[in-house]
């Protein structure tokens, strides 16, 4: 499925616009039942986000290796997306991406205790429960760090537009083992770039051209 105008993920800089801060995100710590979907891992989560006085219930999260947005037109290694819907039905999109770390004691939390249970779901359809998760690096990232804002799609089928999409500028850290862990489940589980915003969807327009028989 090929979006037109808003699909997602994105190369993210200056051209997107003026950077946004003002979140008020809650994620209670807590334990997380993760799951290998195939795709990608998958933890449903709690939690709310309020933006433009508009109040997102948070449903899951999900992890892609390496990073589906660039920003300023690099990768990362691992990126994570927290996904929420409002009562009317809209739904908005947290993202985050990961940088590894040259000290391996400088990592986050939030996915050093995720890393170390996640081979416990190599295989495809598998669960495991994770105790004592913690979210305030997250939280605090959100909250309180710039934010690319833009109306995109979602990045997997199937491909819903008209998300809105809150991209960290600023990558958290992770350690190698840690992003290695994760590398091993993941592989490579992310969309290509889509192209410029607002404009058509390069790879929608070459499929296009091709004959059809």
């Amino acid at each position: 499925m090929f979006c037109r105008d808003s699909a997602s993920p994105i190369n993210l800089d200056q051209s997107i616009g003026r950077p946004f801060i003002n979140l008020r995100v809650i994620i209670p710590d807590g334990y997380i039942d993760l799951e290998n979907l195939g795709t990608t891992v998958e933890g449903p989560a709690v939690g709310t986000t309020q933006l433009a006085g508009k109040t997102y219930t948070l449903q899951q999260f999900y992890f892609h290796s390496p990073s589906e947005h660039l920003i300023n037109g690099e990768h990362y290694p691992l990126e994570v997306h927290f996904v929420h819907r409002a009562a009317d039905g809209s739904t908005l999109v947290l993202g985050a991406v990961f940088d590894l770390t040259i000290n391996n004691a400088v990592t986050t939390p939030f996915v050093y205790t995720l890393a170390r249970q996640v081979l416990q779901i190599i295989n495809p359809g598998t669960k495991t429960r994770v105790f004592n998760v913690r979210f305030g690096e997250i939280v605090n990232l959100f909250q309180n760090t710039l934010l690319f804002q833009y109306s995109g799609s979602l990045t997997t089928p199937p491909c819903t537009e008209g998300i809105t999409w809150l991209v960290a500028q600023t990558p958290l850290a992770i350690d190698t083992s840690s992003y290695l862990y994760f590398k091993r489940v993941l592989k490579f589980n992310s969309r290509f770039t889509q192209g410029v915003l607002r404009q058509d969807n390069l790879i929608r327009v070459a499929v296009e051209q091709f004959p059809q028989y």
